[in-house]
């Protein structure tokens, strides 16, 4: 025999041996048809696997129960929680109120009025109610004060109240007027220790209501809220029961325990609760049990027909498969040499037999692990809250998405394949995906990263922005699937929805952001109202600062001393025992609430006055406990008092100073008229004369001679009124130039020496050349008004000395004389307008009071001062004016002498016959031929006519006024002298003259040197 068919004859005879050996066992295999062998490989390959995965959907059914279990105690803790929350808030706001001033007087009225006119009540309260110690509904704020309520003595809750002295929180009951199921929550008022009061709110079911529609039902589900006593405060389906009604079994089971069938609402449910500790009331939330349990029998039952047609389907085929290769090995048996009928004797048909049984032993149960497995992963992939995604390809063409990420995508969910373009790009419609603000392309998504670059990829949070608006927050982890040679062959991605986690963050950080602005703004309305707060425990010594008030101390917050002495070391030495004398008054008198100022010794040195106001409270023994209040800033309002009292001051002097204006002007006027009655009796009396005498008498001589002073008196007098009218106003124009002040006082010596004014007294002068840039005709001005001043007020015999000095840098010039002296109440004004010393009745010293006064607005002009001295009266006075002095010119130019006046041909324009008539006889014994017109039309016609040298045109003129004149002589060419004469010689009349054509301006009277020189000029 060849080696090739030993090897076959031996292959084909160890089967042969081991299906001997295997009956020769302790399993004894029993001859049959194959057929029977198929049947019983399908039943026990179908049965087995029928039966294990019904074993995986009770599994995963007990799994989705206790997932809904979970859900509802969270929920109802949750729920719990808001109404606990609830409950507190309320006893902190009872709390609160119970400590008002009003209440713990014992003035119930004035609460009442302070509950319902402020918004103090929470939003969910219905009413607030107070009852005495005795039961006695006081008020209620739903009800006028005063209207009957009853009373509650007896009742559990107000026993339980006296009793502990705790917040009470009642079960569901009756309003005390209506039929409205409430709940109440009560506090004590405790005063001085006793209980005097009980201060209740009313929350109505409909608020638990409000506050149900808030908390998260599951779908399909129901919240509800009841009592200590197990009856339905507050329910969230429609069809809920009777509120008031017990629908919870004393029994129900431990807090937070699942119960099923719980009777919240009709039929089979699946339910958990939770207690509210304050109240003892409990939470319950259900869901439906039917359609959970539906679904549970339809998936049993599809499984069982599924088993049920897999084995009818595997007995079918087996019965088919047998029958097709029954026939053939049947034939085998027949033709084989070794085959006996009926019998499986031959080896070859007996080691296919087996082989083929144990192959398919073999496969089953690989089958059965393989679907096991696989079943396992699907129902992980498609039940699991994370969204999972597995590329099958480097280039993510085919990815499968489990329904959480379809849902997370607002893809179609399906256990199938999401198909992806190669390139990478979302089906159009699909949402954007964003990281850190920055839409991600295809690409660089983590999945398709992962397959590309085969990397793993951890923690990378994404944001999915949906077409709607809607965004959902996810944390993606990718890993690469590697094939043999360690390239990637796709990859796998998991996405967690964190959006709640992201949402709870922002709600922290919001919160954290709101207490900051909260804070922030708390300091910035104590920095710009100026208000601090402080906290002082008498026991402890200790005060608490805020911030505010360590600004008004100006000292940084890490280095305040909390105790007493540490604030007082920073209040001036004497407000701070006046301070501590009226906190120890206020405390004596046990008062509850004290105010007081101080002044604040700041670090920068700098002093502010504040005004506290505090409120002291004290323990049960009267012993001061707490000082609480607030500190201003009242500097401001300080200085305004301070600068209210200074403007009172200044009012009172202003009008002090008034009336003493009032009366020089008084004075003044009494004096004008003395002053102007002189002059004017003297003139008349001499025109008297002059009327009855000749010509060339002597007496009329005198008689002119007077005309002539007095006419020059009123002049210097109108001048001195003028004068200081343009110096008060500031319309003086100073022509300065280098000046000797010895010739600018040497002149009106002079002058005053030759007209006699000084022949009655004994005058000595010591002058030491002194320049100084003056306007010589000002100063000279001023110089007679000092000479003329010492000259009334000395007696005849008196002295008067005159000295020009050198002091430093200024130039010094002094009268002083030895006459009446300045008394010393007059010193100080003597300056001032329309102000004199007493005089005589006679009157001899004469003059209205001006003198002085343009003296010192001419002297300050110049820049300089002028000072008045006196030892008293009848000891005479001195006044020194001082000056800068000024550089000395090279050479002093002396002042040329009025040239004499040639005889000219003049036009007189003046509608005032005595005037006109004045002028022609001046201007004619000047030798002067002179033309006369009595108004402007002649005056314009003489003008024209005889072309004179000079015309004097008075400015109000009828007819045609000066200004007219003279525009109408220079609109036709004409060349004549025109010289304006006007009563007014303000600076504007001057400029308003030459504007009009007018070559100079003259003031009346006229004065006729002046004249002489502009007709001399012309």
């Amino acid at each position: 025999m060849s080696e090739p068919s030993r090897r076959l004859q031996d292959a084909r005879a160890r089967p042969a041996d081991r299906a001997r050996e295997a009956g020769r066992g302790w399993l004894k295999w029993p001859a049959a048809s194959l057929r029977a062998y198929f049947v019983i490989v399908i039943l026990v390959a179908t049965v087995p696997q029928a039966a294990f995965v019904s074993y995986l959907i009770y599994q995963e059914t007990v799994r989705a129960r206790s997932q809904i279990e979970d859900g509802l105690r969270r929920t109802a803790h949750t729920f719990a929680l808001a109404v606990e929350r609830e409950i507190v808030s309320s006893i902190d706001a009872l709390s609160i109120l119970a400590q008002s001033d009003s209440l713990q007087a014992g003035d119930v009225r004035r609460f009442y009025l302070t509950l319902t006119r402020r918004p103090t009540m929470r939003d969910t309260w219905r009413s607030a109610y107070l009852v005495a110690s005795d039961g006695t509904l006081l008020f209620s704020t739903d009800r006028p004060y005063g209207a009957p309520l009853g009373n509650v003595d007896g009742s559990p809750e107000f026993d339980q109240i006296k009793r502990t002295r705790e917040p009470v929180v009642t079960d569901l009951v009756l309003g005390h007027d209506t039929d409205q199921l409430v709940t109440g929550i009560q506090v004590p008022v405790l005063v001085r220790g006793e209980l005097r009061y009980v201060l209740g709110a009313r929350i109505t079911t409909h608020e638990w209501q409000a506050l149900m529609r808030q908390a998260s039902v599951p779908k399909g589900g129901f919240l509800s809220l009841f009592d200590a006593n197990n009856r339905v405060i507050a329910h969230s389906l429609d069809a809920a029961p009777a509120l008031g009604h017990e629908t919870i079994p004393a029994h129900a089971g431990a807090d937070g325990t699942p119960l099923r069938d719980a009777p919240l609402v009709a039929g089979t449910t699946y339910a958990a609760w939770h207690r509210v500790p304050p109240a003892g009331w409990g939470v319950g939330v259900g869901i439906a049990a039917e359609p959970f349990e539906r679904s549970q029998l339809a998936a049993v039952a599809a499984a069982m027909g599924a088993g049920l047609l897999s084995l009818s389907l595997g007995l079918a085929l087996a019965l088919l498969v047998a029958r097709q290769v029954t026939g053939p090995l049947q034939q085998l048996a027949k033709d084989g040499p070794q085959s006996a009928p009926g019998k499986i004797v031959v080896r070859e048909i007996a080691t296919l037999r087996d082989a083929l049984v144990s192959s398919a032993e073999q496969r089953e149960v690989a089958r059965a692990r393989l679907q096991a497995k696989a079943d396992e992963f699907e129902a992980l992939f498609t039940t699991i809250p994370i969204g999972l995604a597995i590329a099958q390809d480097p280039q993510c063409s085919v990815v499968l998405m489990n329904p959480a990420l379809a849902a997370m995508f607002d893809d179609a969910p399906a256990r199938g394949a999401s198909r992806m373009e190669p390139s990478g790009a979302s089906p159009a419609g699909l949402p954007r995906v964003f990281r850190r603000g920055q839409e991600l392309p295809a690409e660089q998504r983590p999945l398709q990263q992962a397959c590309r670059e085969g990397v793993e990829l951890r923690d990378v949070e994404l944001d999915i922005v949906h077409a709607d608006g809607r965004t959902i927050n996810v944390l993606a982890y990718a890993v690469p699937l590697l094939d043999p040679a360690g390239r990637p062959r796709g990859a796998i991605a998991a996405f967690a929805d964190i959006t709640e986690r992201k949402r709870a963050e922002q709600r922290l950080i919001d919160a954290e952001r709101q207490l900051r602005e909260s804070q922030n703004l708390v300091e910035l309305a104590q920095e710009a109202g100026h208000v601090g707060f402080f906290d002082y425990h008498f026991a402890d010594d200790c005060m608490v600062w805020t911030s505010g008030l360590a600004k008004l101390f100006g000292i940084p917050q890490d280095q305040i001393d909390p105790r007493w002495n540490g604030w007082a070391q920073h209040v001036v030495s004497d407000d701070a025992r006046a301070v501590r004398q009226a906190v120890d008054a206020a405390l004596a008198q046990q008062a509850g609430q004290a105010t007081f100022e101080f002044r604040a010794q700041r670090a920068d040195g700098s002093i502010r006055w504040l005004a506290s106001r505090v409120l002291l409270s004290y323990d049960e023994h009267g012993r001061p406990s707490r000082m609480i209040g607030v500190s201003v800033d009242v500097s401001d309002q300080k200085l305004a008092e301070q600068a209210r009292a200074e403007l009172i001051a200044r009012e009172q002097a202003a009008r002090r100073d008034a009336e003493n204006a009032n009366r020089a002007k008084d004075e003044f006027l009494a004096m004008l008229g003395h002053e102007l009655r002189n002059p004017l009796g003297a003139i008349a009396a001499a025109v008297e004369v002059l009327n009855r005498v000749g010509a060339q008498n002597d007496t009329a001589q005198s008689a002119r001679r007077i005309i002539s002073r007095q006419t020059s008196h009123l002049a210097n007098l109108m001048n001195d009124l003028l004068d200081m009218a343009r110096a008060t106003a500031g319309k003086i124009n100073l022509n300065r130039q280098c000046m000797n002040l010895v010739q600018l006082v040497q002149r009106p010596l002079g002058a005053l020496e030759v007209s006699g004014a000084l022949k009655h007294h004994h005058v000595t002068v010591d002058l030491q050349d002194a320049w100084v840039m003056v306007d010589a005709m000002r100063f000279e001005q001023v110089v007679t008004n000092l000479l003329t001043n010492a000259v009334k007020y000395t007696p005849d015999g008196g002295s008067i000395h005159v000295r020009v000095g050198i002091d430093g840098n200024d130039a010094v010039l002094e009268v002083c004389d030895t006459g009446a002296g300045i008394p010393e109440a007059l010193l100080p004004r003597v300056f001032d307008l329309f102000v004199q010393g007493e005089r005589t009745l006679d009157r001899r010293q004469g003059g209205l009071g001006i003198g002085l006064t343009l003296v010192r607005r001419l002297v300050e002009l110049h820049g300089g001062t002028v000072q008045a001295a006196s030892p008293g009266p009848n000891l005479g006075s001195t006044f020194t004016v001082r000056l800068k002095r000024a550089t000395p010119p090279v050479m002093a130019v002396s002042r040329p002498q009025a040239p004499l006046a040639s005889r000219r041909h003049v036009v007189v324009v003046e509608d005032n016959e005595d005037a006109r008539a004045a002028i022609e006889n001046l201007l004619t014994l000047a030798g002067h031929r002179v033309t006369t017109a009595p108004d402007g039309e002649t005056g314009l016609q003489k003008v024209l006519e005889e072309t004179p040298d000079v015309a004097l045109i008075d400015i109000g003129l009828p007819g045609l006024n000066g200004y007219e004149v003279a525009q109408r002589l220079r609109a036709v060419g004409h060349r004549t002298r025109l010289i304006a004469l006007s009563g007014y010689g303000q600076p504007h009349d001057i400029e308003r003259a030459l504007t009009a054509g007018f070559d100079a301006h003259m003031v009346k009277p006229i004065d006729v040197a002046m004249l002489q020189n502009i007709l001399a000029g012309t």
